[in-house]
């Protein structure tokens, strides 16, 4: 008998099946070794930015740094308000008309005010347009996709009626100090990004909107048994990502200078994929701060990449797509290994 069980490859049971032991035990230790899904998303940009060192000598320079961090700086931000509504179980397809009439707005007001007010009230408007979209989703119960489709389509016609011209060229010297200034050797626009990475986390880990955030997107039904009010936690969802979309919207135009409609046209998808990449799992509830905000700086540094390396800039949809596959991928491993919500 004892010969028998000596002949059987290691982890596997009498009939010859996977020792469930054995699994677990392989799953604890990559979960020691690598801490969870933020954790793998760091060894793939440390691996990243490692290649690309080798590839090119201008990628480690303080320069090309500084211009990945004002690359990145819009995108990390976004991917704060979208982890907010997917942990929840939503989506948000209304972000890029979001960001292209906070543009607008901005760009228009800033010819009669300071840019800080034009900014202040371009955001209040996107927290509005996050507000209505949350209140058709769990107040009135009405799909996600079809509601922020729709409302997403309607802001980019008002964008458009607000600059019949075209881009919003802005005189204000001011507009895009923002952009332009730095902190020390820190470019302002991502010591902004950085301030709403940390607000974001503070939301979801020291409040008690982030406990019931949580258990909305684990299990709607069980977190309104346990008394959490699930309606106004998943439209205050909404909201926030609404607001932080609107960050988005102004810090992008500031980089430009302008204002246009379609000027979230392409950055709402690099959003999602970044959610996904740094271990956002749809309709689970698992996501945190630092993940989506890992995920954003690898897409950032890939699309730098490009750059770098004279490659055709379409190829940063290509990647943005492929990632978004990866991803998928990259969750269910993810979920095998016990992960949960970091």
């Amino acid at each position: 008998m004892s010969a028998v069980a000596e002949s059987r490859p290691p982890g596997l049971g009498a009939a010859g099946a996977e020792d469930p032991s054995a699994a677990r035990t392989l799953r604890e230790r990559l979960r020691a070794a690598f801490g969870g899904p933020e954790s793998l998303v760091f060894v793939v940009l440390l691996i990243l930015a490692g290649a690309l060192s080798l590839a090119s000598s201008n990628f480690a320079t303080e320069f090309n740094l500084q211009n990945v961090g004002r690359q990145t700086s819009a995108l990390a931000v976004l991917c704060v308000g979208v982890l907010f509504v997917l942990l929840v179980g939503g989506i948000d397809l209304s972000i890029a008309g979001v960001i292209g009439l906070a543009a607008v707005i901005a760009a228009r007001l800033a010819a009669s005010m300071s840019p800080a007010e034009a900014f202040l009230i371009a955001v209040l408007a996107a927290t509005a347009v996050g507000v209505v979209n949350g209140g058709l989703v769990a107040v009135c119960g009405l799909s996600p996709i079809v509601v922020t489709l729709a409302m997403g389509q309607a802001l980019l016609g008002v964008a458009l009626l607000l600059s019949p011209n075209g881009p919003i060229i802005v005189d204000n010297p001011g507009y895009g100090d923002l952009a332009a200034s730095k902190i020390g050797p820190v470019p302002t626009l991502v010591v902004a990004a950085l301030v709403c990475l940390v607000l974001g986390h503070l939301l979801l880990r020291r409040f008690s909107l982030g406990r019931y955030i949580y258990s909305v997107g684990g299990n709607e039904q069980a977190a309104w048994l346990a008394g959490v009010p699930t309606r106004p936690v998943k439209l205050t969802a909404y909201a926030i990502g609404g607001t932080f979309a609107g960050v988005a919207g102004i810090l992008l135009s500031s980089r430009t200078g302008s204002g246009e409609a379609t000027l979230g046209s392409t950055i709402m998808l690099s959003a999602y994929a970044a959610a996904f990449i740094g271990g956002v799992g749809f309709g689970t509830g698992r996501g945190t701060v630092v993940g989506v905000a890992l995920g954003a700086v690898v897409l950032g540094v890939i699309s730098n990449g490009i750059d770098l390396l004279g490659l055709n800039g379409d190829w940063q949809y290509i990647v943005s797509g492929g990632l978004i596959i990866f991803a998928i991928g990259f969750q269910r491993a993810a979920a095998q290994l016990g992960w949960g919500r970091g």
